[in-house]
């Protein structure tokens, strides 16, 4: 296409684009400013006269309620008259809290006007209603004929007697005192929300009308590129087609050289396509693979449990990750795999099969396997160090023997009874082994005193849980065990020792283990005192419920040995 047949078709698209959108413009000034606007002060308006008759009601109501207390003898008519003023005198409303009330008799005289002191038993003949009438004669003939009702008029603009504007008021008749109450609104105020309604529909449609215009401008000057754009993209769909072949020649390699094996199977498991890394993992070729499900490669022992799952993880329809499978090479040898894979979908939805990749991870699992046992190892290490260490502390003190493992035992039943997790369980049950630590520093005659301890012996004998705080705080416990010690003799009120700590400041597995302490201790034998008995046990921590002691350790503990789930004539609960 020539030049001059180029600019032709560039006129008639401009023509076309344009001229439909200079219509709708058109269209929509038109409907803001002879339909929008004059409905939205119409209906301003009415919301207005709307809210005067209201405001009048309730002033209406106020006045009446002084003119009861008159006819129930409370007060005067003079009196509940005046009272009545005076409210009229201070009520204001609106915006700028400046509009008011007023109220005139039926001969047409002002009792009450809020701005107008001056005018008050006056006639005011100097203000004239529009028509050449007395505004104040036009209220009373309203409310004689009506009752109430909607008066035009020019007054005053609220407190400034010097600027007289339009306003529209409402009145309405008080018989029982012959007075007319009113208020009135200004019809500037009006306009003044009209005019910025309509200020905010200009910029409104200015933006709409500069949104057009882009869009027009920009419809116009693609449509005119989209010849040039079409030859384009058939070339570059031709260099495309080209790239994408290349593409595919490059992922094949990759695939094929990857170091996982990547694999693909139908919906019923069975294999449409294997990379040749499972010659180097299982020892088959590729293409030995083809139709094999994953059972055929699976260890007989195995076999049944991973045909199981395997189905239920196509059967899902869902991606999967991490599913383990001891598969058996060609030489007889088991290598551990983990396999991860997505689902493939059809265009209508239909599961085409699952693709995904799988690894050998038989070394990664022995080391895995190595490290538990570790851990286990080190772990038992621990618990024997722990009662080691408990045991140490009670050849100090022989009469209590078991009491720190009597202790464990109902401190860890009420954590479970709790439903504190299994890690918080374990860092409390180290902590109740090893709470009477500090007492391997006591004085041995102290511990083992066949009689009441003095004052100073019984403070002595409190340094216990400081000292076993110090002996714990440097071992790198997993758990707050130090610290649990440090407070299993702390009271919920601050009562306790040795830091006079409240709730919110004690560690729950300390405030369980104080209950367990306090149970094991009232009912066992002691060198100074026979067993006090589990009931006088039991009715301790009763009494100290929810002052003294946690309060559902208490409950808790309540309920292990009412439903007998703890043997508390165990030598070791």
């Amino acid at each position: 296409m020539d030049k001059k047949g180029k600019r032709k078709l560039v006129h008639a698209i401009t023509i076309r684009i344009a001229l439909p959108a200079l219509l709708t413009i058109l269209l929509f000034v038109t409907a803001i400013f002879l339909i929008i606007l004059p409905s939205l002060k119409e209906n301003l308006l009415a919301k207005k006269r709307e809210l005067l008759l209201e405001v009048t009601k309730i002033t209406w109501d106020m006045v009446a309620a002084y003119e009861k207390m008159e006819r129930a003898g409370v007060l005067s008519r003079a009196e509940a008259q005046h009272q009545a003023k005076e409210m009229i005198k201070i009520f204001r409303y609106g915006p700028t809290n400046k509009d008011y009330f007023w109220i005139n008799d039926m001969s047409a005289h002002i009792v009450v006007h809020p701005y107008r002191p001056d005018l008050h038993g006056e006639p005011v003949p100097d203000f004239r209603y529009p028509m050449g009438k007395n505004l104040l004669e036009e209220f009373v003939k309203v409310v004689r004929t009506q009752g109430a009702g909607y008066v035009d008029y020019l007054f005053q603009w609220q407190d400034d007697p010097s600027r007289i504007v339009p306003k529209l008021s409402y009145v309405r008749e008080f018989k029982p005192w012959g007075w007319v109450i009113g208020t009135g609104l200004y019809m500037e105020d009006v306009n003044i929300e009209i005019g910025l309604i309509a200020k905010q529909l200009n910029a409104i449609s200015s933006a709409i009308l500069l949104v057009i215009s882009f869009l027009a401008f920009y419809i116009i000057r693609h449509t005119v590129l989209a010849d040039r754009v079409r030859r384009i993209i058939s070339e570059e769909r031709e260099r495309l087609l080209q790239a994408l072949e290349e593409s595919n020649a490059r992922f094949r390699s990759l695939v094929e050289t990857t170091s996982d094996w990547i694999w693909e199977v139908n919906p019923d498991g069975a294999y449409i396509y294997s990379s040749p890394k499972v010659q180097d993992l299982l020892g088959f070729a590729p293409g030995e693979m083809l139709g094999k499900h994953l059972v055929d490669l699976t260890a007989p022992k195995e076999r049944e449990r991973t045909e199981r799952i395997f189905r239920q993880l196509l059967k899902s329809r869902k991606p999967f990750s991490g599913f383990e499978n001891n598969c058996q090479a060609r030489d007889g040898h088991v290598v551990v795999i983990e396999k991860n894979g997505v689902p493939v979908f059809g265009d209508n939805g239909e599961l085409l099969g699952y693709r995904g990749i799988a690894r050998d991870i038989t070394e990664r699992k022995s080391a895995l396997e190595a490290l538990r046992k570790s851990r286990d190892d080190l772990h038992n290490s621990l618990e024997e160090t722990v009662k080691s260490l408990a045991l140490a502390a009670e050849k100090r003190d022989p009469y209590t023997a078991g009491h720190q493992a009597r202790v464990d035992n109902l401190a860890c039943a009420i954590a479970r009874e709790l439903g504190l997790p299994a890690k918080q369980i374990e860092g409390l049950h180290f902590a109740a082994l090893l709470h009477d630590i500090g007492k391997i520093s006591l004085p041995s005659e102290y511990l083992a005193k066949p009689a009441q301890l003095s004052q100073q012996e019984r403070a002595i004998i409190k340094c216990h849980t400081e000292v076993g705080y110090e002996i714990l705080k440097n071992i790198h416990f997993p758990w707050p065990v130090a610290d649990i010690v440090y407070q299993h003799h702390e009271h919920l009120d601050g009562t306790g020792y040795p830091r006079g700590l409240t709730d919110e400041k004690i560690l729950l597995e300390a405030k369980i283990l104080t209950v367990a302490d306090v149970v094991e201790a009232m009912s066992s034998h002691r060198p100074y005192r026979p067993s006090l008995g589990l009931e006088t046990a039991l009715e301790e921590i009763r009494n100290g419920r929810g002052t003294l002691y946690h309060a559902a350790s208490v409950d808790a503990c309540l309920r292990l040995i009412e439903e007998k789930k703890v043997d508390l004539s165990a030598a070791v609960w």
